[in-house]
């Protein structure tokens, strides 16, 4: 069998050529997370690794499960190790998390030792963030995991302190997992993404919302997969995503400081302080989140929503027709009926909606 090839001098991801590489990288570990097997009884495989060398580059790697109790405890995000010895392969087919055209794989002749930071210049985040087109370009291929940023429009799940009522997330195919978190994302050029997240990236998301006093506008989601949901693109958390709120990094602190997060910034208010907001002369633009109860259905005014006769959800609009969103509802031939609806919040403070719910 002939020996592994290796490099003279590799010093970053974009020097790597061969099968073997023995020779120092200085690296930071960005993001690990578990590779499970959900074929297959939900099997871990290993652990994958989100890498980038000093000229701000990444790399996607891998510990499989055999050589993981050697470098598990020290695996931890945010640090910088010195790192050889390791196997150089393609890049992944599907799921991938970098653009470059290698991958490494860790080995029994792998080291990844801690290092200073001060005596290393290496970028402590890498995004890849896309607009909507791009998902689109690559929805139900289930090859590059990209990221989003955006102003938060709509929130919608279970054990949420408070949540916008605006829309109904529709129901997942096969209901994969009962943990779920449904979002409204606009993002910078005013597309608006649909965004679930599972599992313990919903959990992170709803301890955080919980915790905050004041509720966060701006949103930073990473490696999201595109799918296709009832006719829409919809995005989907992975095992790898993970969430920045308003000041958390650079990135979502600049949208919030913007002049466009400044007029949009969602606030909570009581249907008063709606009422007073209306009564002042000068026009405004702002969105508001008011949690209310619906005490009356009017439907001798013009503000309303199309809702399923069967379960009286708002329906969806798809090109030909409307969709019911409520995964219990079993009525196949779905029949739109314009409601109105009135509103009394807690501290029984009565309005009329002046808002048109979006069709």
């Amino acid at each position: 069998m002939a020996p592994p090839t290796t490099l003279a001098v590799p010093t970053t991801f974009d020097d790597l050529e061969g099968d073997f590489c023995n020779k120092e990288v200085f690296v930071r570990l960005i993001h690990c997370w578990e590779a499970r097997n959900f074929k297959k009884a939900n099997i871990l495989m290993g652990v994958e690794l989100l890498l980038i060398d000093s000229k701000s580059t990444t790399i996607q790697g891998f510990i499989s499960t055999h050589f993981l109790p050697r470098f598990k405890e020290d695996l931890k995000p945010n640090t910088i190790y010195k790192l050889n010895g390791f196997s150089i392969r393609l890049s992944k087919s599907v799921y991938r998390v970098s653009p470059h055209k290698h991958g490494i794989s860790f080995n029994n002749k792998t080291t990844f030792t801690p290092v200073h930071e001060v005596d290393y210049q290496i970028d402590s985040q890498h995004f890849r963030i896309r607009d909507l087109q791009a998902f689109t370009d690559i929805v139900d291929k289930h090859t590059d995991l990209l990221d989003i940023i955006g102003f938060l429009r709509v929130i919608n799940g279970d054990n949420l302190d408070t949540q916008t009522p605006m829309a109904t997330a529709p129901a997942p195919a096969g209901e994969r997992s009962k943990d779920m978190v449904f979002l409204h994302v606009q993002l910078e050029d005013g597309e608006t993404a649909r965004v679930y997240l599972w599992d313990k990236i919903a959990a992170v998301f709803r301890s955080r919302w919980n915790d905050s006093k004041t509720k966060p506008s701006v949103i930073l989601l990473t490696t999201l997969n595109s799918k296709t949901l009832g006719g829409v693109v919809t995005l989907s958390s992975t095992a790898s995503t993970r969430l920045f709120f308003d000041s958390d990094i650079i990135d979502t602190e600049k949208l919030l400081s913007s002049s466009s997060a400044a007029v949009t910034k969602v606030e909570t208010v009581t249907l008063k302080e709606i009422h007073k907001f209306l009564e002042n002369e000068s026009p405004q633009v702002a969105n508001f989140i008011c949690t209310a109860t619906i005490t009356d259905v009017m439907e001798e005014y013009g503000w309303y929503f199309i809702s399923c006769t069967a379960c009286k959800s708002q329906l969806e609009r798809s090109e030909t027709t409307f969709i019911c969103p409520n995964f219990k509802c079993k009525k196949p031939n779905t029949v739109g009926l314009i409601r109105s609806v009135s509103f009394k919040n807690k501290n029984r403070e009565h309005m009329l909606t002046h808002i048109k719910f979006n069709k």
